[in-house]
């Protein structure tokens, strides 16, 4: 790290600048006053940390003040009285701005700040830490109640005014929002008032002061007089009465527009840190986890000063990300010379004096590699604006009594506030979005806006903090034309990891059709058969079934609906997530309704009990598992007389983390569950793994109930088999065609969908079950065999 200052300077007279140091271009000049902060860096690379742009054309001339040596002979100047701030703003800035501190000197200034800094000692500090904490936590709870996707910067604006308004002025606006749009478009104002003040910023400034300022001051002197004060800056600076009630309306609304834009910038930006910059992040989690063990609760917010790591990324992203203007202005009120390690060097009266805030917080002399986000070079130095107060100036420089920003404090504690309060949640970023910084912003935070999904509250300490939402494979996928076609915008994908794209895609694509449903009726939709003809046909796939193709009173489904359904049965990643499992005390069912409850039929009959013994007895002698109970050759010794066996199910062949499939089950002449056998393993009721044995069984009954007995059996076969009869053998007026017709209503077009959509590899079938490419084959090859219950029993 560089010095803070040098005490070494050249022996002798002072002297011009050398010509390394100047340059007399007109160019030059021009490009500074149009970009201030580009044209800083670029003249200390080129010119050095003292520099003179000047040129023959105009009598202007701007000097150039860069580095920790140089901004303490700025800052002194600035207290001798050779540096002012009179005439360093343009006469249009300075009318939209009115008289603020910044821009006086000398008593005066000096008086304004003692009072600011007054209502912002350590004292008042603790007293508007509740209400920082109140706002930031009601705010992150809002986050996580939201869902689907949210700009993390464009909320965490909102909560950073929602602060403001609070702590400066000790309102609660439910209007608030109207006020932030109006500041914006005031600060964006300032850069078109160099000549003249821009209009349109004169009539924000105005409606701000009518209807937010001078309301809250006259509140804020009518409690003062009531004695009923509250823990606002406006509320200690009326009760200490040392502004006059114009300069308090002229700071009360500086102190918002200087501050709210900066502060919220580095809020926002934290979390921009935290998505880019993956070695801080685990750092991060290393410092929560040492500072939850320590503290809990209440003493969380309590302790800030012992936060550790966090404090150090604290000040690294203020150091890092620019959150205001780049360099203090002033003017020379006489000519100067300014003494440097390398000499004293003269520069004239009248000059625009510009200090580099930025151009030395990214000064390579002064900091090792400037531009790597690192902050851990702030672990040994200790309290970093006493040790180098002209170093480190992300809020000005020198001391807070008199050009040093005096909302630093503040600042730090709305930034340690929210890290605290996001210490409970965890997020996941949206990827292939913009984390470039905007351009010829003051203020910039992200392009892309930090998007991110699923925020919710931490349920497991050892979680990262973010992660990004979605595979590799998934954002390949929704790269594709054909994807971004079906998909459009990506980001209502991923509200919850647990669901893979495919899953919430098909929900998509389903929702959509099932939105445009309109119920058939039969008097309505059953046509008069018309003709007798073979019918065109598909062979099932990995089968030697032909299934019909053409529906006699259904319109095929659409070409298009089609190609986005096998598009995204053949290109959407097909994965097993074995990580994002159930929360702590979670409604499963719920969970799946809130997915597709929007879909689900009407429920006539109210199923609750699933679980117990009694729900799977009522599964197997009244369910969908009653077709496969067989009376046992003979009774066991434990009075087993029926069985369901589905222990054959053990060849099939399933995907890597999968249990096997099978299992049999056993009943008493009663129907009472009396065992199930799981291979070569007998669980009982009451067992340890009496549970899993059941789960077992039931997942292996749905899953053969479903696949071969329904699927192949009745609609493949039985539906399939009677649809092609009916309307190839017999002719149209024959009396038994028209008695089956409308048993077979649509049978075609829905077996037609099944054998795109269910059996194909990858299809729906083989994503709900756990079975491999192998696993289908053998369950499409074998079925015949399984089909009507012929299974030997043990």
């Amino acid at each position: 790290m560089g010095n803070e200052a040098s005490t070494v300077h050249a022996d002798g007279a002072a002297t011009d600048l050398p010509a390394s140091h100047r340059a007399m271009n007109i160019l030059k000049m021009i490009e500074f006053s149009k970009d201030p902060r580009a044209g800083m860096l670029e003249s200390r690379d080129q010119f050095g940390d003292l520099f003179l742009l000047e040129s023959h054309l105009v009598s202007e001339k701007i000097a150039g003040f860069c580095g920790p040596e140089l901004l303490a002979a700025f800052d002194d100047k600035l207290r001798d009285g050779s540096i002012v701030r009179e005439g360093a703003f343009p006469p249009g800035v300075l009318a939209l701005l009115g008289p603020i501190m910044s821009t006086i000197d000398g008593e005066e200034h000096d008086a304004r700040k003692a009072a600011a800094l007054e209502a912002l000692t350590p004292a008042r500090l603790d007293l508007y830490a509740p209400i920082i904490r109140e706002i930031v936590e009601a705010e992150h709870a809002s986050w996580a109640a939201r869902g689907g996707a949210i700009s993390l910067a464009c909320l965490t604006r909102d909560m950073v005014f929602r602060i403001f308004l609070k702590v400066l002025y000790g309102v609660e606006r439910h209007d608030g929002n109207k006020f932030r749009v109006l500041l914006d478009d005031f600060i964006v104002s300032i850069r078109r008032s160099s000549k003249h003040a821009d209009p349109h910023g004169v009539r924000c400034r105005t409606q701000i002061l009518d209807e937010l300022i001078r309301p809250a001051i006259a509140n804020a002197q009518a409690r003062a007089s009531n004695k009923t004060p509250v823990p606002s800056v406006i509320d200690c600076l009326v009760a200490n009465g040392k502004m006059t009630p114009d300069v308090l309306e002229t700071e009360a609304f500086h102190f918002l527009f200087a501050g709210f834009g900066g502060v919220a910038c580095l809020a926002t930006n934290i979390l921009t840190a935290v998505a880019t910059h993956p070695s801080a992040r685990k750092d991060l989690l290393d410092a929560r986890a040492e500072y939850v063990t320590k503290y809990d609760g209440d003493a969380r917010w309590a302790h800030f000063h012992d936060l550790g790591y966090v404090n150090l990324f604290i000040l690294e992203v203020k150091r890092f990300y620019v959150a205001g203007p780049t360099a203090v202005f002033g003017r020379t009120k006489t000519d100067l010379e300014i003494p440097t390690k390398n000499g004293v060097y003269k520069l004239p009266k009248g000059c625009l004096a510009a200090a580099g805030l930025e151009a030395t917080n990214r000064h390579p002399d002064v900091w090792t590699d400037p531009n790597l986000f690192n902050p851990n070079r702030f672990r040994d130095l200790g309290h970093v604006r006493t040790t180098k107060p002209h170093a480190f100036c992300p809020h000005a420089f020198g001391e807070s009594s008199h050009r040093r920003c005096a909302g630093e404090d503040l600042t730090t504690l709305i930034l340690q506030s929210t890290v605290v309060s996001l210490y409970d949640f965890v997020w996941q970023m949206v990827p292939n979005q913009d984390y470039k910084l905007a351009v010829g912003s003051s203020t910039p935070t992200p392009v892309g806006q930090l998007m991110a999904v699923g925020f919710h509250r931490r349920t497991d300490d050892a979680v990262e903090i973010i992660g990004t939402v979605g595979s590799k494979a998934d954002w390949k996928f929704l790269n594709l034309p054909e994807a971004k076609e079906l998909v459009g915008t990506a980001m209502d994908l991923y509200d919850d990891a647990r669901l893979d794209l495919w899953t919430r895609l098909m929900i998509k694509l389903i929702g959509k059709k099932q939105a445009v449903w309109d119920r058939p009726y039969a008097n309505q939709i059953l046509r008069i058969p018309q003709h007798q003809k073979p019918l065109p046909k598909i062979t099932l796939i990995q089968t030697n079934i032909d299934i019909a193709t053409e529906d006699e009173d259904w319109p095929n489904q659409p070409w298009l609906e089609i190609q986005q359904s096998n598009f995204l049965r053949d290109h959407a990643p097909f994965v097993d997530n074995f990580e994002h499992t159930w929360l702590p005390g979670e409604d499963m069912e719920r969970y799946v309704m809130s997915k597709v409850g929007s879909m689900w039929p009407r429920v006539n009959v109210h199923w609750n009990d699933r679980y117990s013994d009694r729900a799977l007895e009522l599964l197997a002698f009244n369910g969908f598992g009653q077709h496969l109970l067989t009376k046992l050759p003979e009774a066991h010794d434990d009075g087993s007389y029926y069985g369901i066996c589905l222990n054959f199910m053990k060849s099939l062949e399933v995907r890597p983390g999968y249990a096997k499939y099978g299992a049999d089950a056993f009943f008493t002449s009663k129907g009472k569950v009396t065992k199930i056998i799981r291979g070569d393993i007998a669980s009982r009721p009451g067992d340890s793994g009496w549970e899993y044995a059941k789960l077992c069984f039931r997942g292996s009954l749905q899953t053969k109930v479903t696949a071969v007995d329904h699927l192949l059996g009745i609609h493949a076969t039985v539906a399939n088999i009677m649809v092609v009869a009916n309307r190839e053998q017999l002719p149209p007026t024959h009396p038994l065609r028209r008695l089956i017709k409308p048993f077979t209503f649509r049978s075609v077009a829905i077996n037609y969908g099944a054998g795109r959509a269910l059996f194909w590899p990858k299809g729906m079938l083989q994503r709900a079950y756990a079975l491999t490419d192998k696993g289908m084959k053998q369950t499409t090859q074998d079925a015949p065999a399984h089909r009507h219950n012929d299974a030997a029993v043990p």
